[in-house]
C-alpha cells in the first residue's frame, strides 16, 4: 500500500515537473520569437560583441562603484594601468564598431540558448531560475558594463594620444550599441541599459569639453546633426518591454486549475515566493494571506483579461504626447481591484519608472546634440552663441532643442495644433560674469565668464536658473569635469 502511494506521489511530481518544464520552454520560445531577438546572423550583433568580451583581459581592478565607466579618466589614480589594459584589448574596437552596424543585439533568452563558453563567463539570461518562472537572472549585464568601461578608457586613451577622430568614432559606436541594448524586452534590462546610455552620453560630453580644441567644427556638426539624433527614443523606436507580460501570462496559467479556479496551493507557493523576494520578512504572513486569497480571487479568464487591459493601457500611454491630459488619469493598474485581482497586481511590474527614464534619456540625447553644436560654434566663431537659435541650420536640428521635461502653456486643447512639439526648448544663456553652481556633492563650483550654461528643468518642471545640479539637469558645461578640475571628485 505504502509503495503504491509512493509511486503515485512520484508520478505526480514527475508530471508537475514536466508541466513546469513545458511552461518554461513555451515562455522561452515566445521570448525568442520577438522581432527584437530573432533575426539572421547578419542582423544580430550578440556573437560579435560578446566574442570580443570573452577575450577581454582582466582589468586592473574589479568592477565596482569606484571603478566603472563613470570613474575612469586620464587624471585618475592608477590611470597608467588602466591605459595599458585598454591598449592591450584593442580587438574590442572592431567588435563594437561592427556591432553598431548591426540591426539588433539578438542575444537569445534561456541559458541553454548560448554556447557553453558564454555560460561559463556569465553571458546569458536564465529564465525560471531554480524552477521558479518569475526568477530571471540577467547575468550578462555585468559583461556589458565591463565592455563599456573599456570603451570609455580606450576613448580617453586615444584622445590623449592625439587621435580624436578615432576616439569619437569609438565613443559614438559604444553609444549606438548601448542604444540597441535598450531594445531588450524585459523591464530590468531596459532600465539598466537606459541608465548606462545616459552615463555614456555624460561621458561623451565630458570628452567634448576636455578635448574640444582638438576636434574640428565640422566633426562637431556631424556629431550634433547626424550621430546623436540616431539614438532616438520616441515611441516608434523604443518599445515597451513585452518580456514581463509574457512571463506574467505564464504565471497566471500556473496559478489556476484547468477549470479556471484559483489553486490555493499554487497561490501560497508562487505568490508568497514573489512577495518574499521583495519583502524578505513577510513569508509566514504572506503564505496565509495568499492561501486565503485563492477563495475570493477572480477566475482565470477575468484575470487574464485584466492583465491585458493593464498592458494595453500602458501601450496607449506610451504613444501619447508629453504632458497629454490623459496621462494624469489613473492607469488601469491603479484602478485594478486589490482583492479580486490581488495576484495580477503582484505579478505585474509597474513600469511607470520606465516613462520617467525615457523622458530623462530623451532629454540627455537632445542635450548632448546641443552641446556638440555649442562646441562647433565656439570653435568656428571663437565665442558661444547668444541664443541657441543661432545654431540652427549650420550646427543643429531644431528638433534637438527640446526639453522633454518642459511643458508649454496652452489655453485650450486646440492649442496642440499650434506647436511642432508638445515640449519647450532647453534653457540656455551665455555667461557674462563668473557664476556659481551648487552640485550634488554639496560643493559650489564656478562657471567662468565667457562660457555658457545649458540645462533642463528636470522632473519638477521648474526653472531654477541652472543654479543647482539637484534642482535642474545641467547638461553643459559637464559638472563632473568641473568637479574633477577643482579636485572635488578624484
Amino acid at each position: 500500500m505504502i509503495q503504491r502511494i509512493l509511486i503515485c506521489i512520484g508520478t505526480l511530481l514527475l508530471l508537475s515537473a514536466s508541466l513546469n518544464a513545458e511552461g518554461r520552454d513555451d515562455v522561452i520560445a515566445s521570448l525568442n520569437s520577438s522581432d527584437l531577438v530573432k533575426g539572421t546572423e547578419e542582423a544580430q550583433a550578440w556573437r560579435i560583441y560578446f566574442d570580443g568580451c570573452l577575450d577581454l583581459t582582466a582589468p586592473p581592478q574589479p568592477l565596482s562603484n569606484t571603478f566603472n565607466m563613470n570613474t575612469v579618466w586620464p587624471e585618475m589614480n592608477g590611470w597608467q594601468g588602466v591605459s595599458m589594459w585598454a591598449s592591450e584589448n584593442e580587438h574590442m574596437e572592431a567588435a563594437i564598431l561592427t556591432s553598431a552596424g548591426r540591426i539588433i543585439i539578438g542575444l537569445p533568452y534561456g541559458s541553454e540558448s548560448v554556447p557553453a563558453s558564454y555560460r561559463d563567463a556569465g553571458i546569458f539570461i536564465e529564465i525560471g531560475e531554480d524552477d521558479r518562472l518569475h526568477d530571471i537572472d540577467f547575468s550578462y549585464i555585468e559583461t556589458v558594463q565591463l565592455a563599456s568601461l573599456w570603451a570609455t578608457a580606450e576613448s580617453y586613451r586615444l584622445l590623449q594620444n592625439g587621435e580624436p577622430a578615432r576616439a569619437s568614432k569609438l565613443a559614438m559606436a559604444q553609444l549606438i550599441v548601448l542604444r540597441k541594448f535598450c531594445d531588450r524586452i524585459f523591464l530590468d534590462e531596459k532600465i539598466a541599459f537606459m541608465e548606462m546610455l545616459g552615463d555614456g552620453l555624460s561621458n561623451f560630453r565630458d570628452m567634448m569639453y576636455t578635448y574640444r580644441d582638438a576636434i574640428s567644427p565640422e566633426k562637431f556638426r556631424e556629431i550634433a546633426r547626424e550621430w546623436i539624433p540616431y539614438l532616438r527614443t520616441d515611441a516608434s523606436r523604443l518599445l515597451l518591454p513585452v518580456g514581463d507580460q509574457i512571463v506574467a501570462q505564464a504565471l497566471l496559467e500556473e496559478l489556476f486549475t484547468t477549470q479556471g479556479d484559483a489553486d490555493s496551493a499554487k497561490f501560497r507557493e508562487i505568490l508568497t515566493d514573489i512577495q518574499v523576494k521583495e519583502e524578505p520578512f513577510t513569508r509566514f504572513g504572506a503564505a496565509r494571506f495568499w492561501e486565503s486569497m485563492a477563495y475570493i480571487h477572480s477566475g482565470h479568464d477575468a484575470s487574464v483579461d485584466r492583465l491585458e487591459k493593464i498592458y494595453d493601457d500602458w501601450w496607449r500611454r506610451w504613444r501619447l504626447r508629453a504632458f497629454h491630459q490623459q496621462l494624469g488619469i489613473d492607469s488601469e493598474l491603479e484602478k485594478t481591484n486589490p482583492v479580486r485581482y490581488a495576484a495580477v497586481r503582484l505579478i505585474v511590474r509597474d513600469i511607470q519608472k520606465l516613462f520617467y527614464q525615457r523622458d530623462l534619456l530623451w532629454t540627455q540625447i537632445n542635450g548632448t546634440a546641443v552641446s556638440a553644436a555649442l562646441c562647433g560654434y565656439k570653435n568656428h566663431y571663437g565665442t558661444y552663441p547668444k541664443s541657441l537659435k543661432m545654431l540652427y541650420a549650420q550646427f543643429l536640428h531644431r528638433t534637438s532643442n527640446l526639453d522633454r521635461f518642459k511643458d508649454l502653456e496652452k489655453r485650450t486643447d486646440s492649442d496642440w495644433s499650434l506647436f511642432n512639439a508638445p515640449v519647450g526648448h532647453f534653457h540656455y544663456r551665455r555667461i557674462d560674469e563668473k557664476t556659481a553652481l551648487d552640485t550634488e556633492n554639496s560643493d559650489r563650483l564656478w562657471i567662468d565668464a565667457g562660457s555658457c550654461i545649458l540645462y533642463s528643468v528636470a522632473a519638477d518642471n521648474e526653472d531654477n536658473r541652472g543654479s543647482s545640479e539637484t534642482k535642474d539637469l545641467i547638461l553643459w558645461p559637464p559638472v563632473k569635469v568641473l568637479e574633477r578640475t577643482e579636485g572635488i571628485v578624484k
